[in-house]
C-alpha cells in the first residue's frame, strides 16, 4: 500500500467517531478538528474522505440506516413465522441499541443542518432500506394469516416500531423479558382476554 493511501477502515472509523461526538456534543458543537483529534489523524485525512462536515453528518446518518436495514434483512431471512422474524428484529434492535439510539437522536436533532435535497435523499433511503422491509416482513405475516389482513401494513410497521422504541434504552440484563413483552403487546394486544 502506498504511504499516502488511507488505511483500510479509516472511513468507517471516522463515521463511528463522528457519530459519538455528534451525539454527545451536537453537530454544531463538534468541529472537524475535534473529530481528527479523537481519531489521532490530521484534518486533511478527514477531508480526504469527506468534503465537509455536512457530508460527514450525512455519512453518519446513512451508516445508521444501513445498519438498521441489515437488522431487518437478518430478521426477514430467519426461518419460522412472522413472530419469530419480529423477535429477531427486536433482538437486533437491542443488540445495536447504542448506535441506533445515537443515530435517531442525530436524525431528529441534527438533520436540519443538511441541505433540503440531501435530507430528502436521506429520508428516501430510510424508507427504502428500513421501513419498506419492515412492511414487507409484516405483509408476509398477513399473507400467512398470522396478522390481521385488514390492517394497513405501513400502519402496522409504525406501530411495531413505536413499541420497539423503549428497547433502545433497555438494560441488557432484562432484554429477553422486554422482547417478550413487546412481542406479546404487538401480537396479542394490551387488553385482558
Amino acid at each position: 500500500m502506498p504511504e499516502d493511501a488511507p488505511a483500510p477502515g479509516t472511513r468507517e472509523r471516522i463515521v463511528d467517531a463522528a457519530t459519538e461526538l455528534f451525539a454527545e456534543r451536537g453537530y454544531l458543537g463538534t468541529s472537524m478538528r475535534e473529530i481528527a483529534e479523537e481519531l489521532g489523524v490530521s484534518k486533511p485525512a478527514l477531508y480526504h474522505h469527506f468534503a465537509d462536515k455536512q457530508a460527514l453528518l450525512l455519512a453518519v446518518l446513512l451508516a445508521a440506516i444501513e445498519g438498521a436495514g441489515a437488522i431487518v434483512e437478518r430478521a426477514a431471512s430467519r426461518r419460522g413465522g412472522v413472530r419469530d422474524k419480529v423477535r429477531t428484529l427486536l433482538e437486533g434492535i437491542i443488540r445495536d441499541r447504542r448506535r441506533q439510539r445515537s443515530a435517531m437522536r442525530l436524525a431528529e436533532r441534527e438533520a436540519v443542518h443538511l441541505a433540503d435535497e440531501t435530507r430528502a435523499r436521506m429520508l428516501a433511503m430510510y424508507r427504502q432500506e428500513f421501513l419498506l422491509p419492515v412492511e414487507t416482513l409484516l405483509k408476509s405475516g398477513q399473507d400467512a394469516g398470522e396478522l390481521t389482513a385488514s390492517a394497513d401494513t405501513a400502519w402496522l410497521a409504525h406501530a411495531l416500531l413505536a413499541l420497539a422504541q423503549p428497547l433502545l434504552s433497555v438494560d441488557a440484563s432484562n432484554a429477553e423479558q422486554q422482547v417478550n413483552a413487546t412481542l406479546d403487546l404487538f401480537f396479542e394486544g394490551a387488553g385482558r382476554r
